[in-house]
């Protein structure tokens, strides 16, 4: 605006521009949250390579976890987890419970021979990274890091501790992955200024990729799909039967069914979602309590393939009957096939 200035008694008087802001002021909050989004999106990209977790499955965890780095104002979008593989390392986790570390206390990630990465502190190991947070490995060199959330399990005497941590810089290690394969593609002459697909923002997945409980496969490889089991939301529980089955999550984004933990892969829980040890747990204890021992045993991998590993990451409701049918075309199908 023009504000007049007097340099003096009877003085000229002077026009002194002030420069001033024409437009809405956008808040510092909502520019961070766009660009968390944007990375989100860039992050989805990866996923989609990476992982073998359905879509809904992977844009739901994206907007949890874009929900979460806003929250928590993360200088990158991160990803919120837990690790496998706790039942190994209680001593290490009951540490941590006597003398709990600083919150957000940086681990130590390391990638293994086979592919995998174990999650350590100050030498001890304390899990895994889960088989479908196969995006992660790629990243660690770019930057991304593993940050402990909190140990789970100590608030009820008798049970097995988990491990809840944090993926960070996330965002910032897909744009230096990205930026690191757009400079080999301009070296190589590819693409229009040197850009490359934004499908190069992954790392091709080996073609001897384990589901995550020891059985090697694709999705080419999943048996011919019986009868589907639909997955009903979960409002759905309020009717139905009383031996349907529930799956939820808690507040710490922790699965849960309303049957018995049948352990067979996975001593740290159920899960869902996806192909892994946790989904086969949950397919073995879905068919053990509706059908048979025997029948689960046979039956539960390709159920965890058709049924489990489709359901929405914040659960659903499996009516009993759909699931007894599908059991017994299952059997018919085997028996003849």
């Amino acid at each position: 605006m023009n504000t007049p200035k007097i340099d003096g008694p009877n003085r000229a008087v002077n026009i002194v521009r002030e420069r001033t802001t024409t437009g809405p002021r956008i808040p510092s909050a909502d520019l961070h949250a766009r660009r968390i989004a944007r990375e989100a999106e860039d992050w989805l990209t990866l996923a989609r390579e990476r992982t073998r977790m359905a879509e809904t499955t992977l844009v739901a965890k994206a907007l949890q976890a874009t929900a979460f780095s806003v929250q928590h104002r993360a200088n990158s979008f991160a990803v919120p987890s837990k690790l496998v593989g706790t039942a190994k390392h209680q001593r290490a986790l009951w540490a941590l419970v006597s003398e709990p570390p600083a919150p957000w206390t940086k681990l130590t990630a390391t990638v293994q021979a086979g592919g995998g990465v174990t999650v350590s502190l100050g030498g001890e190991t304390l899990g895994e990274v889960q088989a479908k947070h196969a995006w992660a490995r790629p990243l660690i060199p770019f930057g991304l890091a593993v940050h402990m959330s909190r140990v789970t399990g100590h608030e009820n005497q008798g049970y097995r501790l988990g491990c809840n941590v944090v993926f960070a810089h996330v965002g910032a290690a897909v744009a230096g992955l990205r930026a690191a394969l757009d400079a080999e593609a301009g070296d190589s002459g590819a693409g229009a200024g040197g850009r490359v697909p934004p499908s190069r923002i992954a790392v091709p997945t080996s073609a001897s990729a384990l589901s995550g409980d020891g059985a090697p496969g694709s999705a080419d490889d999943l048996p011919t799909p019986v009868p589907t089991v639909p997955i009903r939301p979960g409002r759905e529980a309020l009717r139905g039967e009383p031996d349907d089955i529930y799956l939820w999550r808690d507040a710490e984004g922790c699965a849960h069914a309303s049957v018995p933990h049948v352990v067979r892969h996975s001593a740290t829980g159920l899960e869902f979602g996806y192909l892994g040890s946790g989904p086969a747990d949950l397919a073995l204890s879905v068919l053990t309590a509706l059908v048979d021992r025997e029948a689960a045993s046979a039956l539960y991998q390709r159920f965890k393939a058709e049924v489990v590993a489709r359901v929405p990451d914040d659960g659903g409701v499996l009516r009993a009957a759909d699931v007894r049918a599908w059991a017994e075309a299952a059997r018919r199908s085997q028996a003849t096939g």
